[in-house]
């Protein structure tokens, strides 16, 4: 009896455990298994017929530009309103922006053109860099003139200011400033640095921005100018562009992801006349990218240019006559 007892304890306990490694599947009664998956990566949404904004495009690039220019027309005083000593722009940020990590950023060139024959340029950017080290000072204005590579041709401001020579774009020298600008309305003047050394063999000319909501003005700081035929003068037409630009050579980017950014501008003052016409264009270094537009709004009287994200080209490029 007792065996008989014991066969049938250990025969209930095999059929549990042999039940308990059964399928549940096959099981009447039990609940079905799950079985694991492998959740698929999700495919990105594209814009429909806006394929060129998800390849990959080289940069720097010249998004949308204007040259601003001035009838050649002389004055009873004998000065042409094509050679100027003066530049004013004012311009509107609409939205913030900011540096995109791998080292690319926005530089709004307001002004490009020569003095003296000399290239120069000026604007803010997104990420003003100080030379030969990896540091970002972030948000800032700069000033740069070609055709030299001394240093005692720039003042600047030490506090939070700085000096470039380098040769990484052909022979230049700069001056560098960190300013913290944002969305709001500004003023930045080109003109004679009337408290620099006056030079018998040079000029020199002075970048300052004024916050509109502050009228709180700073200088950014000066370069030196060859005089030619005595004078140092301002040539016309003067170049105006939104570039894309990065620190490392050969990078490459989607259009899709350079941020979007509005700024419009008012005609720039020259000597205090405002600019007469103008000329815009599109992708002016590569001819890839087309996710840009410039526009003349007729009534204000303003330059928009939109760029980046899914920013259509709604504008076809052309003269602008300013009457």
């Amino acid at each position: 009896m007792k065996r008989t007892l014991l066969f049938c304890l250990v025969s209930a306990f095999l059929l549990l455990v042999s039940c308990a490694q059964m399928d549940p599947a096959s099981t009447a009664g039990a609940s079905a298994s799950i079985p694991k998956t492998t959740t698929p990566a999700p495919t990105p949404t594209q814009i429909p017929g806006r394929e060129d904004l998800y390849r990959l495009h080289d940069v720097p690039e010249h998004l949308a530009y204007i040259r601003w220019g001035w009838i050649r027309w002389q004055n009873p005083e004998g000065g042409r309103f094509d050679e100027l000593e003066e530049l004013v722009f004012e311009f509107t940020i609409h939205n913030d922006v900011q540096p995109v990590r791998g080292g690319f950023g926005y530089y709004l060139m307001l002004g490009h053109s020569r003095i003296s024959g000399v290239p120069f340029y000026f604007g803010v950017q997104t990420d003003v860099k100080y030379p030969d080290v990896a540091l970002s000072y972030g948000k800032g204005l700069i000033f740069s003139r070609w055709e030299t590579r001394d240093l005692a041709n720039a003042r600047y401001a030490p506090e939070d200011g700085w000096t470039e020579s380098s040769g990484h774009e052909g022979d230049f020298i700069g001056v560098r400033r960190s300013y913290a600008w944002g969305p709001g309305d500004y003023r930045v003047r080109l003109g004679p640095d009337e408290t620099a050394p006056q030079d018998p063999d040079g000029a020199w000319f002075g970048v300052w921005i004024t916050d509109l909501s502050t009228n709180e003005t700073t200088w950014i700081g000066s370069l030196k100018f060859p005089l030619q035929d005595g004078k140092a003068i301002i040539e016309t037409p003067v170049y105006s562009t939104m570039e894309f630009y990065a620190e490392i050579p050969g990078s490459r980017i989607r259009p899709i992801d350079i941020p979007y950014w509005h700024v419009s501008m008012k005609r720039p003052v020259g000597d205090g006349v405002i600019a007469h016409g103008g000329r815009t264009g599109y992708s002016a270094l590569k001819g890839e990218i087309t996710n840009a537009n410039i526009r003349y709004d007729w009534t204000d009287d303003i330059v928009h240019i939109q760029a980046g994200g899914a920013t259509e080209r709604r504008t076809e490029p052309g003269v602008v006559d300013f009457w």
